[in-house]
């Protein structure tokens, strides 16, 4: 679901997603839900307004590949998508008092992969801007690897995907 700009419907497209970079998984999005921070965003009142995004971030999906460098995760391992991941290197990552991480924080306005300032989503050569790093209003998706949490395959998607908000 495509949000072309600020309070406009979403539109179902077919969207091309880019295989994962260096230190990026694709997900296959299997349940997805709708906070108030994606209708806050969508309507753009009171921020900087990047159009056109994929919105979206509770969710629950399938690692469906990895890029180079990922170790941690592997093709079919269920995961959570997190809008304020970790590095695992910083000085905050690294703190027992804080996850502010440098690198992946909360960045609203991004809309971009952080490896080369590109979007992973393209509609006909035109670029589709990510939202939180997530973008889960999307069949796949493609993040961080700092930013996926692996669950316990056991774990109900559908219920918790409300717990990567």
């Amino acid at each position: 679901a495509v949000a072309w700009e600020a309070g406009k419907p979403l539109s179902m497209e077919e969207v091309e997603v880019a295989p994962p970079q260096a230190m990026e998984v694709r997900v296959k999005i299997l349940y997805t839900a709708l906070c108030h921070t994606d209708v806050y965003f969508w309507e753009a009142k009171g921020q900087t307004p990047v159009f056109p995004r994929i919105l979206g971030h509770e969710a629950g999906g399938i690692v469906e590949s990895v890029g180079e460098g990922v170790t941690e995760l592997v093709p079919g391992d269920h995961v959570l998508p997190v809008f304020t991941g970790e590095c695992k290197e910083c000085a905050h990552c690294m703190s027992e008092e804080s996850n502010l991480c440098d690198l992946l924080r909360i960045n609203v306005d991004r809309g971009v992969m952080i490896s080369d300032g590109q979007p992973r989503f393209t509609i006909n050569g035109k670029p589709i801007f990510h939202f939180l790093g997530t973008s889960t209003f999307s069949e796949y998706t493609v993040i961080h690897v700092g930013c996926v949490a692996k669950i316990d395959p056991e774990a109900p998607l559908d219920k918790v995907c409300l717990l990567s908000c």
